[in-house]
């Protein structure tokens, strides 16, 4: 009898029109709930500085002033995962940032410039493109913002030529927000979304959820789309249930 229930079960299911009605609908319910939460487009007035004071007011001279010339025009921001790089690259492609298409050398110019993500994964192929594109941003009028987790001259998996040049522009750390300045930052997340984030909320998210900004982010929208969804207020089981999706083991996390 299990034998035949085993059987059973690699049997592909017919999918019915029912069936297709019914995924179709929730498709369309899903896109509903995402045109009814607020334009989250980031923007440099959305980045929260905390000890990044400096490379905010270098960045933002550097975009209002006319393009420099090289190495004027190319600037450098590191720092480790979750610091807010993915963030701040987001803010520039909403002042018309382009990423830097590697294997095109003649790209038309964008509005306001090139972004290149994660220098330091490039491969060999990735870096021989990287370099001709430097070589051509000394005679562009063009913007180039590149992000790394090092500084370019403690990037050894890159090329030489490629350290140089990058080493040549502008050149930030991005510190990561302390505890405190997190919560300050989703907290206005949440209260731009329409809805209060509770400190019990946030205690609980903080006790089982990673701490980089990206992940945390990531369970507000959440958090908004779930409630949304479910006509349920932000509560704690809702958090269990955004946390459980996001596949995050529902651990204190100390580090």
């Amino acid at each position: 009898m299990a034998a035949s229930t085993s059987a059973d079960a690699l049997i592909p299911r017919i999918v019915t029109d029912e069936d297709a009605t019914c995924l179709t609908t929730q498709v369309t319910m899903q896109q509903l709930i995402l045109d009814l939460l607020p334009d989250q487009t980031p923007s440099l007035s959305h980045f929260l500085p905390g000890d990044n004071v400096e490379l905010l007011a270098a960045l933002k001279t550097w975009l209002n002033q006319p393009v420099q010339s090289y190495p004027g025009n190319l600037f450098v921001i590191w720092g480790p995962t979750g610091c807010g790089k993915s963030f701040l690259s987001q803010c520039m492609a909403s002042t018309g940032f382009s990423p830097l298409p590697l294997a095109d050398m003649a790209p038309l110019p964008p509005t306001g410039g090139w972004i290149l993500e994660d220098a330091q994964k490039l491969g060999e192929t990735e870096q021989q493109d990287l370099f001709r594109h430097l070589v051509h941003l000394a005679h562009a009028g063009e913007r180039l913002l590149v992000t790394m987790d090092l500084p370019p001259d403690a990037q050894t998996g890159l090329r030489e030529d490629v350290r140089t040049r990058l080493g040549a522009g502008h050149i930030y750390r991005l510190e990561p927000l302390n505890e405190a300045a997190q919560r300050q930052l989703l907290a206005k997340r949440a209260e731009h979304r329409g809805w209060a984030l509770t400190p019990e909320v946030l205690d609980y998210l903080y006790q089982r959820a990673p701490r980089d900004l990206s992940s945390l982010a990531g369970l507000i929208r959440r958090l908004d789309e779930l409630s949304l969804e479910q006509k349920r207020p932000i509560t704690l089981p809702l958090l269990r249930a955004a946390l459980a999706e996001s596949f995050v083991t529902p651990a204190v996390t100390t580090d």
